[in-house]
């Protein structure tokens, strides 16, 4: 079972920043349409902080995190793919260690982003296997598939498309997240090439 994250984020930590997050979710490899998915846009923090790549990936594996754990719940085992090691390091190796120290560094220089961190850090286990994917591949494999996926999610949540992930989760029939709500947004046509199309809409057959 494959959950693919990614965070996006446009004028990165400056004054009028827009960032977005998505995750998506396969029963098995990522070909096709996801069975579910979940992205929005990335909101203000808690103390101003203003939208930046990291804000957006951190957000983007703590979504996909809740998602693991709720899966979990019933008797189901993912892997979580993405192609921020920040994230990944926040998660399971630097966030633990900072959580031990009071959440400082030995430094004493502050810790960012805080207010996902520590939920983050909070919420995931060793259960819940993390894997760092390239971003922005070009080939035909499932990671460059449901990498891709989500990054077009991720901007397309930028702009103000919402998906909302289903935790009614069907057994034996899958209900595939529409791709044209984010053609149409991101007004991009599909550009089919030398592919195997899976279902109605393969979502490799986006990129060129």
């Amino acid at each position: 079972m494959s959950i693919f994250c990614d965070g996006a984020c446009k004028g990165n930590g400056q004054k009028g920043a827009v960032g977005g997050w998505a995750f998506a979710y396969w029963t098995g490899k990522a070909y096709g349409e996801p069975v579910t998915a979940g992205a929005d846009r990335l909101e203000i923090g808690p103390k101003g902080e203003v939208p930046t790549n990291q804000r957006a990936e951190l957000k983007a594996l703590l979504e996909a995190v809740k998602f693991a754990l709720h899966l979990d719940l019933l008797g189901i085992t993912a892997t979580i793919y993405t192609d921020s090691l920040y994230a990944m390091n926040c998660a399971s190796k630097w966030g633990p260690s900072w959580k031990k120290a009071g959440w400082t560094r030995s430094s004493g220089e502050p810790l960012l982003n805080l207010d996902l961190v520590k939920p983050l850090v909070d919420l995931w286990n060793s259960k819940i296997k993390l894997q760092h994917v390239r971003g922005h591949q070009t080939n035909c494999s499932p990671e460059a598939a449901g990498n891709n996926w989500v990054d077009r999610a991720a901007v397309a949540g930028s702009l103000g498309v919402r998906l909302d992930a289903s935790t009614s989760l069907p057994k034996e029939k899958s209900i595939p997240v529409k791709s044209t709500e984010l053609e149409t947004e991101l007004d991009f046509k599909p550009t089919v090439k030398s592919l195997r199309v899976v279902g109605q809409a393969d979502i490799r057959s986006w990129f060129n």
